[in-house]
């Protein structure tokens, strides 16, 4: 009979096996332990990842329908938008900054707005890179060259005797109409010396435009 219980002891069957890992030991808690502890390491790293993914989601003022040049925005021309943070701009608005802005030129639906998209005080520096930059109103010789001119074009503006005015001055904005009326000025970011200059020169005479 000794003989037989040690054997049961030393090759036990698989109902004494099954009642020893349900039995309760101190085996059985440090492995229920390690198990439990590893699983709270995992749900606070996956939370941890989206915490940080959901924090690093800045978000950017985008238009919610194609805008013209020169149209002034409402609260219903934008909304806030989450985007990539390798897509936010250095110069990101506000809503309130750009309510009441105009833009430069065209926007589409669901494009980020920069600042450097509105027509504000900063514009002529951003254009130019000249701090003491100035926007000027110039009104083409011929309106119709005005189709060919966008936003952000270099050009040079002459007199009406070939003399030159200003050399890569930065189209700011663009007149625009659908109708048979005359186009209105272009507005062109200059240096402070040429703008005056080209300012006077508007008063007296024609300008011609020549793209670059």
């Amino acid at each position: 009979m000794r003989d037989a219980a040690e054997h049961r002891d030393l090759d036990p069957s698989l109902l004494d096996r099954l009642r020893s890992v349900a039995a309760p030991g101190w085996a059985r808690s440090v492995a229920l332990r390690r198990t439990a502890a590893v699983v709270l390491v995992l749900a606070a790293g996956v939370l941890s990842v989206v915490e940080s993914r959901t924090a690093a989601a800045p978000t950017a003022v985008v238009a919610t329908r194609d805008l013209r040049p020169g149209t002034a925005l409402t609260q219903s021309d934008v909304r806030l938008a989450p985007v990539p943070a390798s897509l936010m701009p250095d110069d990101a608005p506000s809503l309130g900054d750009v309510t009441g802005a105009r833009v430069t030129g065209p926007v589409h639906a669901g494009e980020i707005i920069a600042r450097h998209r509105l027509l504000d005080s900063r514009l002529p520096a951003e254009l130019t890179g000249d701090a003491d930059a100035r926007l000027v109103p110039v009104r083409p010789a011929d309106d119709s060259s005005t189709v060919f001119i966008r936003t952000g074009d270099a050009v040079d503006l002459l007199t009406e005797d070939g003399d030159v005015l200003a050399r890569n001055a930065t189209v700011a904005l663009t007149p625009q109409t659908d109708g048979p009326e005359r186009a209105g000025p272009v507005l062109v970011a200059l240096p402070a010396a040429a703008a005056h200059r080209v300012a006077a020169a508007g008063l007296r005479e024609q300008i011609t435009f020549v793209l670059h």
